[in-house]
C-alpha cells in the first residue's frame, strides 16, 4: 500500500512527470533511428541468378550458371557473350554485361566488364570501393584495370583503396556449391597453392589479370573476350587530372575516371548523349523486367535535361474505371 501511494505521488509532480516523458520520448526516437540506419550495414554475401540472356554463357565457379543458381561468398560469376541479372541478399538487383567477371565477398568485386547496382550493394575493383544507400550506378573495369563509375541516380563514394584488393579469399573452383550443374573440364586437377596477399602499394598493382588463377580456368565452352556488340574497350583520358584525393562523392549526373593504380580523376557531367547511351545499352535493354527505381532515374534524367525524351517507356498506372453515375431529374 506503502508503494502504490508513493508511485501516486510521484507521477502528481510535474516536474517528475515531464523528466519521464522526455525519457520515454528519447528512447522512442532512438528506436526509430537505429531501425533507419540499420540496413546500410548490411553485406552482400550471395547472389542468385535471376535472368540469362543472349545464350547460356554464365557461370558461377566455372560450372554453367541457370535461373535461379546460387553465387555465395568467396565465389565468382562469369560471363561469356550472353548478360545476367543477379538478385543479392541485401534487396539490391546488378547486371552484368557480357565479358564480364564479378566476385562475391564483402564487396561485389568487379574484375573485367560492366556492372549495373541498384540497390544498397558496395562495389569495389582491386583499387577502388564504391559506398551507397540505394542508389542506381555503373562501374566499368577494362582490360587493362583503368575503371570508370557513372551514377544516374543517389550518391555514390568512391574511395582508393590503401592496399590493392586480392583473391585470396576465395574458393577453388571445385570447392563452389550451390545448385549450379555440368561441371566444367577446368584441366588439369593440380592446383597452384594460394598466394598470400600482396602489400606492395597500389602503383604495382598489376594491369593484367593473373593467367595461373583457377578462376580463369577455361569453362564449358570457349569464350570469346571481345568486347560485346562491338563495343570499344573502355579508354581513359591520359590527359585528364588526377584529384589528388583519396575519395571522391559522386552525385546523379556524373562520373570521374579512375586508372589502373587507382588515381582518382576529376567527376565530370555525363552529357545528354552518354545518359541516353547508357539507358540505351546492353544493359537496360532485352531484360523481361525493368529495374527498380527506374522512375527515379527518369526524374533525375528531366531534371539534367528538360525536354528531352527519356528513351526508356515506363509502364502508365492504369486508371480506375469509375462508372457514371444516373442523373437526377432536378
Amino acid at each position: 500500500m506503502h508503494s502504490e501511494v508513493s508511485l501516486q505521488s510521484l507521477f502528481k509532480r510535474p516536474q517528475t512527470y515531464h523528466q519521464l516523458a522526455v525519457v520515454f520520448t528519447s528512447v522512442c526516437v532512438f528506436g526509430v533511428t537505429t531501425a533507419h540506419i540499420a540496413p546500410a550495414s548490411a553485406q552482400s554475401n550471395q547472389a542468385t541468378v535471376q535472368e540469362i540472356i543472349d545464350g547460356n554463357q554464365v557461370f558461377i565457379q566455372n560450372k554453367q550458371a541457370t535461373l535461379n543458381d546460387v553465387a555465395r561468398q568467396r565465389q565468382q560469376v562469369r560471363t561469356g557473350q550472353s548478360r545476367t541479372a543477379l538478385l543479392f541478399n541485401t534487396g539490391a538487383v546488378a547486371r552484368l554485361s557480357a565479358n564480364s567477371v564479378l566476385n562475391i565477398g564483402q564487396c561485389a568485386r568487379l574484375r573485367r566488364g560492366t556492372i549495373l547496382i541498384n540497390g544498397a550493394v558496395n562495389a569495389c575493383t582491386a583499387s577502388i570501393t564504391t559506398g551507397v544507400r540505394g542508389t542506381t550506378y555503373l562501374l566499368e573495369v577494362d582490360e587493362a584495370g583503368n575503371q570508370q563509375v557513372k551514377v544516374l541516380e543517389g550518391e555514390v563514394v568512391v574511395k582508393r583503396n590503401a592496399i590493392p584488393v586480392t583473391d585470396d579469399d576465395l574458393e577453388d573452383s571445385e570447392l563452389g556449391s550451390g545448385s549450379t550443374s555440368k561441371p566444367a573440364n577446368v584441366g588439369s586437377p593440380n592446383k597452384n597453392p594460394k598466394s598470400k596477399q600482396s602489400s606492395a602499394p597500389p602503383n604495382n598493382f598489376p594491369t593484367t589479370f593473373p593467367q595461373n588463377d583457377p578462376q580463369n580456368a577455361r569453362p564449358l565452352e570457349p569464350l570469346n573476350v571481345k568486347p560485346a556488340e562491338g563495343k570499344p574497350v573502355l579508354k581513359i583520358d591520359q590527359t585528364a587530372q588526377s584529384t589528388g584525393s583519396e575519395e571522391v562523392v559522386l552525385k546523379a549526373g556524373e562520373k570521374v575516371e579512375v586508372d589502373q593504380r587507382g588515381s582518382l580523376g576529376l567527376i565530370q557531367q555525363l552529357t545528354e548523349n552518354e545518359f541516353v547511351g547508357l539507358l540505351t545499352g546492353n544493359l537496360f535493354q532485352g531484360f523481361t523486367s525493368q529495374i527498380p527505381g527506374i522512375d527515379k532515374v527518369r526524374d533525375v534524367f528531366g531534371g539534367l535535361f528538360p525536354g528531352a525524351n527519356f528513351p526508356i517507356s515506363l509502364p502508365n498506372i492504369p486508371l480506375l474505371n469509375i462508372p457514371n453515375l444516373p442523373r437526377f431529374p432536378f
